[in-house]
């Protein structure tokens, strides 16, 4: 007679919470597993599958909570440590509580899968890469179809710059679970760190029609179309992200900046405040960008005060030179010697320099350093200060000791700019240039004299997607200068030799391109020329930083920019500047139309005494 076995109701329970589970069905899954703890409140398994649903739900301290519970009954099993580690990577725990638990799960089963991938990936947060590296390829032979293993791979070779090698393994990753959109995401930062912006797109669109309501594919495209310029475009995607989840503050921050950018400046600060809240201590950018917003409603207290935060940043371009001597906070310095020196490029040293006069009368000595092509021109206009080129190792250090205090060009403002009042105030022009050499220009634009005379620039060398839609290529600048009576003279640097010869063909003789003269490199030279000219107009470059600090009246249009505008219509650095802030959801050719009237009525008053004061040919002529 064959034996019955008896019936055993919590292990058929179980397994059809299991079986729920594997199948994506979590809730009814959690209502089985919750179902057996109310029989038996202390059966592990119960308790470490309840957790497990809970991280996949999205709810990773509560899972944590029931995985412990589980391994105060049962504290043998690998499996409960290596879900237990995986729960405390989502709420952000140190790489190194996450590498101990995972080790205790190994030392338990060595070849635990989920055990090995945590600890490689809290190897990769410590830097200990070999390490990691050697965990995950042990990984990938021993489950050569597990996918997270080939994504935190890719993590591990994006984190060391191998970004070829890394985008390899994350389109393995996409491959063989196409159903995770993290592989998606991950594979999307990789491309971003290459600048491959097109790719990045098609791939981010494909992911988005698969994942329609995945917030953090959102929140990836909206970082990826603020890169590329698409503000206008990327702040819906930074609104539903940060809606879906409003204590995210990595989704706050990418929000902030778009609000930024499109010129919502209160907005941007109110969202920057909230981000900096939930933050951690000392996370990286909020503080930088957060000043970049006040200043952009013209809260200048707040934005000034914060602003050095930008050596901070990972993501900044400032690099913040180290001293044995402390820096300037504003006291007496009238005995003192002060070196003075900038950490961005040209036209941040030409803005701050618009101060030094003011740094020169309050301190006993002053030395300025600059980039050597600088010296030249920026010791003409500061004959009082010592200009030589900056001092700087490799190390970010200066074997130099002549001074006995530094202060930062930029971050003077703070005590030299205050308020809107202190720019009316301030010295006008603040720089000189070569009387005698532009005085030679304009005795070669002999005959063309008694017409107005422009400079024109209408783009950077820098031509990356995310800064070209704010330039304009010499055929859609022509229209702006296609006039009559007018002489036009390139102050473009580094200019292609096909822009110069389209527009000598096209303008008739009205363009003039003084070809011996380095406009990039010649600072003293630029200047010189500039100084010859009635009106410059240029995208928002250099060369109208120069026609500024020379009080040359100046047509300049591009982005918002925060630091420059100070919340102001125009330029308060520079008084004779008309900015044309451009609108996000358009291109640069879409304001040729705005600047050409711009520039007319500016000609349409055209008197050459402030020109001929400024070379003082008058003087001359008397």
């Amino acid at each position: 007679m064959a034996t019955q076995t008896a019936p055993n109701p919590t292990r058929e329970k179980m397994l059809k919470g299991l079986g729920y589970q594997k199948s994506g069905e979590i809730e009814k899954a959690q209502r089985c597993y919750k179902q057996v703890l109310k029989k038996l409140p202390n059966n592990p398994d119960a308790l470490h599958l309840l957790g497990v649903t809970y991280r996949q739900l999205g709810y990773p301290k509560r899972a944590i909570e029931y995985i412990q519970k589980a391994i105060a009954v049962n504290p043998n099993q690998a499996p409960f440590y290596a879900n237990l580690a995986r729960a405390m990577m989502d709420v952000g725990t140190d790489a190194e509580s996450m590498l101990a638990v995972s080790e205790k799960a190994l030392s338990l089963n060595p070849q635990e899968k989920e055990a090995l991938n945590i600890r490689g990936i809290a190897l990769t947060r410590l830097k200990r890469t070999e390490e990691a590296e050697e965990i995950f390829q042990q990984l990938l032979v021993t489950y050569p179809d597990f996918g997270d293993a080939y994504r935190n791979y890719g993590l591990l070779l994006r984190e060391s710059e191998d970004f070829k090698k890394a985008l390899a393994f994350f389109h393995r990753a996409v491959q063989l679970n196409p159903d995770n959109p993290e592989n998606y995401i991950e594979r999307s930062r990789c491309r971003l760190k290459q600048k491959d912006f097109k790719v990045a797109e098609a791939e981010l669109a494909d992911a988005l029609e698969r994942f329609p309501d995945n917030a953090e594919l959102k929140h990836e495209t909206a970082r990826l179309l603020f890169s590329i310029s698409r503000t206008d475009v990327g702040v819906k995607y930074a609104e539903e992200a940060v809606a879906d989840n409003p204590k995210n503050y990595h989704r706050l921050v990418t929000l902030a900046v778009q609000y930024l950018m499109l010129g919502r400046g209160r907005e941007s600060v109110d969202t920057f405040l909230k981000a900096k809240k939930l933050a951690p201590e000392g996370a990286a950018g909020i503080d930088w960008n957060l000043s970049l917003a006040y200043l952009s409603i013209g809260d200048l207290t707040n934005g000034w005060a914060l602003h050095d935060a930008r050596f901070g940043d990972e993501n900044s371009t400032s690099n913040k030179r180290k001293f044995d001597v402390p820096e300037w906070g504003g006291e007496d310095i009238s005995g003192k010697t002060v070196l003075a020196w900038c950490d961005q490029g040209l036209g941040d040293a030409l803005r701050g320099c618009t101060m030094l006069h003011e740094l020169i009368e309050r301190a006993g000595k002053v030395i300025l350093e600059v980039a050597p092509k600088s010296v030249p021109w920026f010791q003409r206009s500061f004959p009082k200060a010592t200009v030589r080129a900056a001092q700087v190792n490799s190390d970010l250090t200066t074997d130099l000791n002549d001074f006995d205090i530094t202060a930062n060009l930029v971050d003077i403002a703070k005590f030299f700019r205050p308020d809107f009042q202190s720019f009316r105030n301030a010295r006008t022009p603040a720089f000189s240039f070569d009387i005698e050499l532009a005085r030679t220009f304009f005795e070669r634009l002999k005959g063309k004299a008694d017409k107005p005379i422009v400079g024109i620039g209408w783009r950077s060398r820098n031509l990356e997607v995310y800064r070209a839609r704010y330039y304009l290529s010499a055929p859609e600048f022509f229209p702006i200068i296609d006039m009559e009576d007018v002489t036009f003279v390139n102050l473009q640097y580094l200019s292609a030799l096909k822009e110069i010869k389209f527009f000598e063909a096209k303008s008739k003789g009205a363009f003039v391109n003084f070809e011996e003269v380095d406009l990039f490199d010649d600072l003293e030279a630029a200047a010189a020329l500039t100084a010859c000219c009635d009106v410059v107009v240029s995208a928002n470059v250099s060369v109208t930083e120069i026609s500024g600090v020379l009080d040359v009246p100046t047509i300049r249009f591009g982005p918002q920019e925060s630091a420059l505008l100070l919340g102001q219509k125009n330029v308060p650095w520079h008084p004779s500047t008309t900015y044309l802030r451009m609108d996000e959801n358009k291109l640069a050719v879409d304001m040729v139309p705005t600047i050409r009237q711009t520039l007319e009525e500016h000609l349409s008053t055209f008197d050459p005494s402030r020109r001929n004061k400024r070379l003082q040919l008058e003087t001359v002529a008397g």
